[in-house]
């Protein structure tokens, strides 16, 4: 139980931390863009698609990120009537979907990165694969986070009797 909650932070800190370099990314990216736009009159080459990548890969790492600490979009009136076993049952199913979920966005993520690893992008000339990668990528970290969270239900609910 321990190892997994420390795999889970370490992995977390690396997703936040990354995500906050992502976004540092599209902001630059952005403002290059609109300055060489309409002050330069010469776009920049680039930087919109460096600014789509980079969303791609801060919204995959900030969807498992999310799973972690239950900031996605929820119908919680369900979960906050149940108690107990109920309850512990029911964040169980919740996130058990969660987990199949992810299951599949590694399965098709990797076979995504297996067609497009030879196709470059338009204007960076970057294999897609890379871009696709951040599928499988916050696929296992919502895995991760998943059975974390599965696991804090059980102390939960062993704490409640």
């Amino acid at each position: 139980m321990d190892r997994i909650m420390k795999i889970d932070d370490c992995m977390n800190k690396i997703y936040q931390s990354a995500a906050v370099v992502l976004l540092a990314g599209i902001i630059v990216a952005s403002t290059l863009q609109v300055v060489t736009r309409y002050v330069l009159n010469a776009s920049m080459t680039g930087t919109e698609e460096f600014a789509r990548y980079c969303f791609v890969w801060m919204n995959m790492l900030g969807a498992s990120i999310c799973v972690r600490y239950g900031s996605h979009a929820v119908v919680s009136i369900l979960n906050n009537r149940l108690k107990g076993k109920k309850k512990y049952i029911h964040e169980i199913v919740i996130h058990g979907l969660m987990i199949l979920l992810a299951l599949i966005l590694i399965i098709e993520g990797m076979r995504m990165i297996g067609y497009t690893m030879t196709q470059p992008s338009p204007t960076l000339r970057i294999p897609m694969g890379y871009i696709y990668a951040s599928v499988p990528v916050g696929g296992i970290g919502m895995i991760v986070n998943a059975v974390r969270n599965i696991c804090e239900a059980k102390m939960n609910m062993d704490r409640e009797g």
